[in-house]
């Protein structure tokens, strides 16, 4: 398994250091990298086309622009929506603590529209779109 080692879920372990490749290639003039966030993809086995590209930060409620231009000329290029996501854990019921999150999502590309909250269910909805839609003319769907 991809995020295994010796047995160990790296995922989840507190040692394990998901920036190292970002900090060894800043090390080392004359290259340049941008860490794409998220690629949601064809869900049938054999596609994995690329459907949407998302830039996603948690929510801390600053104002500070976020650049999205390397991932706009990404999804330029591969002719798919950029979304920029903020997301936030919220709670639902404090008393039986069940949680959830909540997102102020902003389209990029191919149009650009003001950051909108959603709630987990819409923004899932809006992806189960995209899917859709690239159900209609994938050649591995079932």
């Amino acid at each position: 398994m991809l995020w295994q080692h010796n047995g160990v879920n790296l995922r989840n372990a507190k040692y394990f250091d998901k920036d190292l490749y970002s900090k060894f290639h800043r090390l080392h003039d004359g290259i340049a990298m941008v860490d794409v966030d998220s690629v949601e993809i064809c869900q049938n086995k054999g596609c994995w086309k690329p459907l949407a590209i998302i830039e996603h930060l948690y929510d801390t409620g600053s104002t500070k622009k976020k650049y999205t231009n390397i991932v706009e000329q990404i999804g330029q290029a591969l002719n798919v929506p950029v979304f920029l996501v903020y997301y936030k854990k919220i709670w639902i019921c404090y008393n039986t603590r069940v949680d959830s999150l909540i997102f102020r999502v902003a389209q990029k590309y191919p149009i650009s529209t003001p950051l909108k909250t959603h709630s987990e269910d819409e923004w899932v909805a809006i992806l189960r779109q995209i899917q859709a839609k690239h159900q209609k003319v994938c050649t591995h769907a079932k």
